[in-house]
């Protein structure tokens, strides 16, 4: 069956794309410094900005803006480009990444904001570490000025969707003091019910993993109703 093309009208993606089979797409610090250089030398040849990333075990984030045409060809540059080295340096013949890479859209401003602070907790919720700013593998060391800005980040994006007087710093801490690295609740990433769109629903569900049910409890409709709504009847 052919795959549904992608919306066209967001600006903002999350994006995340896994190994295969969920197996680990990096062994060592060689490979996601390698990782880091093919993903800036692609963005080189592109309109887009890399706003925020993190590199895990199996798989990696990160924030992308520009026009889904673009990311959908970077997306497929760097992965390849990637897996072709990673297989030569490892000697493997096999694939290295899993589906196509899973790429939601960012609503708003709220949005926003919750999904820069589940991409720099990450490595806090898989339990590498106890502080986002531990992981060497992410842009949060370089928003909190630990380390320089790695060449293929933007700069400015985090003032943008946080403000003036409010860092990404400061919701990462508020978050880790709620939830000890958890994903925020729904009550954070969702409006009230008159403000509400589908966008909204969709990404509580496709990036930080709620049920149908569990959004239909929270606004007080049953999952039917939520579920013909998304679908537009």
């Amino acid at each position: 069956m052919p795959r549904p093309p992608r919306a066209t009208t967001c600006v903002l993606h999350h994006i995340t794309s896994r190994g295969n089979n969920r197996r680990s797409i990096y062994e060592d610090a060689g490979d996601r410094e390698r990782f880091y250089g093919i993903l800036a030398a692609a963005l080189a040849d592109t309109t887009l900005l890399c706003h925020q990333d993190v590199l895990m075990g199996n798989h990696y984030h990160m924030v992308l803006e520009g026009p889904i045409e673009e990311v959908s060809a970077l997306m497929w540059a760097v992965n390849h480009r990637y897996a072709v080295a990673y297989n030569a340096r490892h000697e493997r013949i096999d694939h290295l990444f899993g589906k196509r890479f899973h790429c939601s859209p960012i609503a708003d401003l709220r949005g926003a904001r919750a999904v820069a602070v589940y991409v720099a907790l990450n490595p806090v919720r898989a339990g590498f570490v106890d502080h986002p700013a531990h992981w060497p593998y992410g842009s949060y060391r370089a928003e909190d000025g630990t380390e320089p800005r790695r060449a293929h980040l933007s700069s400015g994006y985090m003032a943008r969707i946080f403000g003036r007087g409010q860092t990404l710093a400061d919701a990462c801490m508020r978050a880790l003091d709620a939830h000890a690295g958890a994903r925020p609740s729904l009550s954070e990433l969702l409006p009230p019910r008159a403000e509400v769109t589908r966008r909204h629903v969709r990404e509580a569900i496709g990036i930080f993993g709620y049920t149908h049910g569990e959004i239909a409890g929270h606004y007080g409709v049953t999952t039917r109703s939520l579920r013909r709504w998304l679908a537009g009847w």
